[in-house]
């Protein structure tokens, strides 16, 4: 054997393994520029996931102040109340017990959620105080009574009562007194009460009146909180309207949909409703996401829930040029209410990438892969020379 063989088969072996070894590293690399673009995606999209779990995260609701979000999770067996950060960080765990406890509303003053609470047939509406977790019943009426609103000043809750196939809208003080009927056959057995009754009414910001939707004819109907007598129509009859929420200007927000016998949509529209004159300003159109939604106070961000991702999560979308694109974006999704929506025209915007725990490890597993594979590799050359 030539003196030189031994060297040159040792420098030729060690070229193949810096080759191979190059390869690994080069295509860990490649892993980790598209991990990174993932991530970039996230943190630009205008929406925001804010819970990630197996569970049905549902009816998000802001504190006063927009530092805290309650919402209803079944993810230990009923559907209990949580509460998190604005951007979905600090979960903790506010109610339990074996009932359900549903449709979270903040007092004014951010210390107590009124929520319904029981089974599907008789449920009552209930105070959780936010510091101690202690439970208040409100109602005792023995029928199904839900989604509660609290007033403007924190003594009224106005609810909805469903007795004998008609559900109608009622007020209670907070104390429990003064409970009475609003109107009469808002919504009847033969109407798909939820698709349209089953929200919280949105009070005005001096809390003389109500904003709520009519069963029978799909409308936002507007009249007294407290006296009741006859409501006044704010959106057209010929639409499908619902989810009417009050801005703290005096302006309502509500969602149309537009159902026909080959596509759906639904838009957010503004309108003023002590000025009927006035053309309605449309917000977002195309929405495809689940209603009913939660604005903040000046209407720049809201709050909904969405199955765009297999489960129901909630998101949260600033209403700019990029957020009502964003919210159109998805192609078809389903209501919750047995209709699919589809965008009227082609949407071109990609659904926003979603951070999950699999992303999470693959990143980190990456990583170390990479450091790793360096530091054989380092090691292997030195040892070569």
């Amino acid at each position: 054997m030539p003196p030189h063989a031994d060297l040159c088969g040792r420098f030729g072996a060690g070229v193949a393994m810096s080759r191979m070894y190059a390869l690994r590293v080069l295509y860990l690399a490649v892993a980790m520029m598209l991990l990174t673009a993932h991530l970039s995606a996230i943190a630009a999209s205008p929406i925001r996931q804010l819970t990630s779990s197996t569970a049905t995260n549902v009816r998000p609701a802001w504190s006063p102040d927009g530092k805290s979000i309650a919402f209803q999770s079944n993810r230990d067996g009923p559907y209990h109340i949580y509460l998190m950060n604005s951007d979905g960080s600090n979960l903790r765990q506010l109610t339990n017990g074996d009932n359900d406890d549903r449709h979270p509303n903040w007092s004014p003053d951010g210390k107590t959620i009124a929520v319904d609470t029981g089974d599907q047939v008789k449920r009552e509406i209930t105070l959780i105080d936010v510091g101690s977790k202690n439970r208040t019943q409100v109602t005792r009426l023995g029928m199904t009574a839900q989604f509660p609103s609290f007033s403007p000043d924190g003594k009224t809750i106005a609810f909805y009562l469903y007795n004998l196939g008609t559900m109608d809208l009622w007020t209670v003080g907070r104390d429990g007194s003064n409970a009475a009927a609003v109107t009469r056959q808002l919504a009847t057995e033969a109407n798909n009460q939820c698709t349209f009754a089953c929200h919280s009414a949105g009070w005005s910001p001096d809390g003389t009146r109500v904003a709520f939707s009519d069963g029978d004819n799909a409308r936002v109907l507007l009249m007294a909180a407290l006296t009741g007598g006859t409501a006044t129509p704010i959106s057209p009859d010929d639409e499908k309207s619902h989810f009417p929420v009050f801005l703290a200007d005096g302006r309502i927000v509500y969602v149309t949909e537009h159902v026909t016998a080959n596509q759906s949509y639904t838009d957010l529209w503004v309108v003023d409703p002590n000025d009927m004159s006035a053309v309605r300003t449309e917000l977002a159109q195309n929405v495809q996401a689940q209603g009913p939604f939660e604005f903040n106070k000046d209407g720049s961000e809201l709050l909904f829930f969405s199955p765009r991702t297999g489960n129901f999560e909630i998101y949260s979308v600033t209403l700019d040029a990029a957020g009502k694109a964003a919210l159109a974006e998805k192609a078809a999704i389903s209501t919750g209410f047995g209709v699919t929506r589809t965008p009227v025209t082609p949407q071109t915007s990609v659904l926003p990438f979603q951070v999950t725990p699999e992303l999470v490890v693959l990143g980190v597993l990456a990583l170390l892969a990479i450091t790793l594979e360096l530091t054989v590799w380092i090691y292997r050359r030195r040892r070569a020379a």
